[in-house]
């Protein structure tokens, strides 16, 4: 049996949510939200997890697992994320590494991923989950900024 401390139990619970802890079925997404997780890879840590309602809106989530070809590994990511509503602003991938980020409403996820030459097992990959900050003509029209009315 594992024996886990207090911090480390806190990210086994938000792992655990996301489907693994250590091992187990492969999450398509990261904490049952829109987000979704990287092919064929284990969950090893999460940090800053935001919630607003049910809706994932900040956190850095890490993980590790088999990438062989960057192309095909960015091109299964670009279609979990695209059928989830998701749009793609940034792609940029080479034979080593990847950098994709992805919007949705006011949301922006960035994933990171490198691959390992002398273990493909052990390639990691970084989910980023932030909040946009609005321009300044929405945050007009939502009545934010003050004024005279």
């Amino acid at each position: 049996m594992l024996a886990l401390t207090a911090v480390e139990g806190c990210a086994a619970r938000a792992i655990s949510k996301a489907g693994r802890l250590f091992g187990g079925g492969e999450p398509e997404t990261i904490m049952e939200s829109d987000v979704a997780a990287p092919p064929e890879m284990e969950s090893r840590h999460a940090l800053g997890i935001d919630n607003q309602g049910d809706t994932l809106v900040g956190g850095r989530f890490t993980f590790r697992g088999p990438l062989e070809e960057t192309d095909a590994f960015a091109q299964e990511i670009t279609e979990r994320y695209t059928v989830r509503g998701w749009s793609v602003v940034r792609s940029q991938v080479d034979p080593v590494q990847g950098t994709l980020v992805f919007r949705k409403d006011t949301r922006e996820v960035e994933v990171l991923f490198h691959s390992n030459a002398l273990n493909p097992a052990m390639a990691q990959a970084t989910v980023t989950v932030r909040r946009l900050s609005p321009s300044p003509a929405q945050a007009g029209a939502s009545g934010v900024g003050g004024g005279a009315a």
